[in-house]
């Protein structure tokens, strides 16, 4: 999507700015996230850049806005589309199937680890990666219960579960498929 500045120029909207710039990130961390080589990678000037952002740090600031709402809320959504027809157990099973759905996946993982890395020496970001874990957690823990654990056990098994799927992203297992298995077993029984 592109945009014409007052001078005539071609400019890239916001979104692939962002979207730039977390391919950076995947491959490099947040470091890899500067202006010149966003622009060369995407083929425009820096003043393209400048024409929607006053600086790196307004980029950020778009990045961990863009990665709360695709982190929790879209994903829930995903999850949740035909919820009257699914089970607690099959919307977990769902979750747990999400890392390995799309090619889209390893970047999304990649993108995980650089906002949580990033997150260490960051407030904001770290702020953000604490609003999303609590909106996962939360998550999990009304799934649990709705499959008939208490609220005690549930926020528990919603710890270990998704201390799991962070995990798995990050560890390599020769069969992925009995992984999931073993895990839903562990936590539903």
């Amino acid at each position: 999507m592109s945009e014409t500045s007052p001078s005539g120029a071609t400019n890239l909207d916001v979104a692939a700015w962002v979207e730039a710039a977390f391919d950076a990130m995947a491959e490099g961390g947040i470091d890899a996230v500067r202006v010149d080589p966003l622009a060369k990678r995407l083929g425009v000037t820096r003043g393209s850049f400048y024409w929607h952002f006053a600086d790196r740090d307004a980029l950020y600031l778009a990045m961990l806005k863009h990665w709360r709402e695709g982190a929790s809320y879209l994903v829930y959504a995903r999850v949740e589309r035909g919820a009257d027809s699914k089970s607690p157990a099959e919307r977990l099973d769902t979750l747990l199937s999400l890392p390995y759905s799309s090619p889209r996946s390893a970047r999304a993982a990649a993108i995980e680890l650089g906002v949580r890395l990033w997150a260490r020496r960051d407030k904001r970001a770290a702020k953000a990666v604490r609003h999303i874990d609590r909106v996962r957690m939360d998550y999990f823990q009304k799934l649990l219960m709705q499959h008939g654990l208490d609220k005690d056990q549930a926020r528990k098994r919603a710890f270990l579960f998704y201390a799991a799927l962070m995990a798995e992203a990050l560890l390599f297992v020769d069969n992925r498929d009995q992984t999931r298995v073993d895990l839903r077993e562990a936590l539903l029984g």
